[in-house]
């Protein structure tokens, strides 16, 4: 169903790159859960970020904030509910049930990568306003 997603790349962009390998184990774990919830709708949003990732050089704000999009979703965080009103889906679901809990399983390994990728800004930051300070010695 879901073709594999290219891990190298020829940007030195490391964000796109992991971003990529997420997808690549987890892609279908994401479209079943999205459609879980969200039916055919969530599994589409799914694809779709997944086709983009194919396509884009970098993780540029735009796909960060799909991600993270995608994160509320596979959360449930009610904020989503105001965009998305037919999330009725959701209502359904046993919260004892296996599926719920692969699901929050899922949600906590796409958070991670969340945390991961501001981790690699705020180190990349650090290193741009250390640059002046090792230059002037």
């Amino acid at each position: 169903m879901l073709r594999t997603l290219p891990t190298k790349t020829l940007s030195a962009e490391l964000h796109i790159a992991i971003v990529r390998t997420f997808f690549t184990e987890h892609g279908t774990a994401l479209c079943n859960a999205a459609g879980l919830i969200a039916g055919e709708a969530g599994t589409a949003r799914v694809l779709r970020l997944m086709s983009m990732l194919r396509e884009v050089p970098r993780l540029d704000p735009t796909m960060r904030r799909r991600l993270v999009d995608l994160h509320r979703l596979l959360s449930l965080d009610p904020v989503v509910e105001a965009y998305e009103p037919n999330l009725s889906n959701w209502v359904l679901l046993d919260p004892a049930s296996e599926e719920v809990e692969n699901l929050c399983l899922l949600a906590d390994r796409l958070y991670a990568l969340l945390i991961d990728i501001s981790g690699l800004d705020a180190e990349w930051e650090r290193q741009a306003l250390d640059l002046p300070a090792q230059k002037a010695g």
